[in-house]
């Protein structure tokens, strides 16, 4: 007999992605590129008519960056999309997040 981790209910998967909502909405989220991972979470803090100060998610890091650079993110509601046309921000960054979770949770193919 092998161990399967229970799967959580329909009503705390509900409660989890409304949670993650919420916490989108508070912010404008946006892709920074970066070199190293080809872009990093992040939202604007600042901006003016050029340049944009942005609060890294994944450290804490505040980064001046060019507004043209940014990407819009799309709502969590579009984490793991099967068919990637139904991104509200259809840029490079949003498709391979979406790639990469899909990736990372074993659905591979995509319509």
């Amino acid at each position: 007999m092998s161990a399967v981790a229970p799967r959580p209910s329909v009503s705390a998967e509900m409660a989890r992605a409304a949670a993650l909502q919420a916490e989108f909405n508070e912010k404008k989220w946006v892709w920074v590129p970066d070199e190293k991972e080809g872009y990093l979470a992040g939202w604007v803090i600042a901006e003016d008519e050029e340049l944009g100060e942005v609060m890294m998610a994944g450290g804490g890091e505040a980064r001046i960056v060019p507004l043209y650079s940014l990407s819009k993110m799309n709502p969590p509601k579009f984490d793991r999309v099967e068919d990637i046309a139904d991104l509200t921000f259809l840029n490079e960054a949003s498709v391979v997040h979406n790639l990469r979770l899909r990736y990372g949770s074993g659905a591979i193919y995509v319509r």
